[in-house]
């Protein structure tokens, strides 16, 4: 498999069907989301976030920890707030990785962990989708869009589009926590797909 340009196996976790022990949980799979792309935290402003008790979001952080996806930030503790951190900057999926095919168990956990994926990015678009009546005034200037295209394609041009796309995005990819935003700028989620078409023809 040729990795993105972008990947860096110091900083970036490429997962596959046989890694997703321990994350395949919508809980973990949000705290993990908020601790790459927001910076360290602790139990109690986590558990705020995703609307559970300090308890709940504990247990499943130390489920994270025990796996290797996140760990405690000694430097910020204090003895009595219990600081975590992402261990990589971004995590990505794959199947296309021939020491890992997958067996049964290991697929269908991947499948899992891609309907979750995928309904976090639904929930996004409902997001914004729900926000229109009260930006009306500014709809003819707003930027956002949501578009597909029927295209047509080998396997080998399918992974090279998604390797420009995915290139294209890097420049404007927020670090985390976000410490110094550009002036002008706004935050905003890039979600891309490339499916095959599913549908009888």
């Amino acid at each position: 498999m040729r990795l993105p340009e972008w990947y860096d196996p110091d900083r970036d976790l490429l997962l596959t069907p046989s890694r997703l022990r321990g994350l395949v949980h919508p809980l973990r799979m949000k705290l993990l989301q908020l601790l790459q792309e927001d910076g360290p935290a602790t139990a109690t402003s986590l558990a705020a976030r995703i609307g559970q008790s300090s308890g709940v979001t504990s247990y499943h952080l130390r489920v994270l920890g025990e796996h290797g996806f996140i760990e405690e930030d000694a430097e910020r503790g204090n003895g009595r707030d219990r600081w975590w951190r992402a261990v990589h900057r971004s995590t990505a999926f794959t199947f296309r990785m021939p020491e890992d095919p997958g067996d049964a168990q290991s697929v269908e956990d991947a499948e899992r962990f891609v309907r979750m994926d995928a309904d976090e990015m639904y929930q996004r678009m409902v997001a914004f989708i729900e926000t229109l009546a009260a930006r009306r005034e500014e709809l003819a200037e707003l930027p956002w869009q949501l578009s597909y295209w029927p295209v047509r394609l080998t396997r080998e041009e399918a992974r090279e589009l998604a390797a420009q796309v995915n290139a294209l995005v890097q420049p404007y990819r927020r670090a985390q926590g976000d410490p110094d935003p550009r002036q002008g700028t706004e935050r905003a989620y890039f979600q891309f797909q490339l499916l095959p078409d599913e549908r009888p023809e």
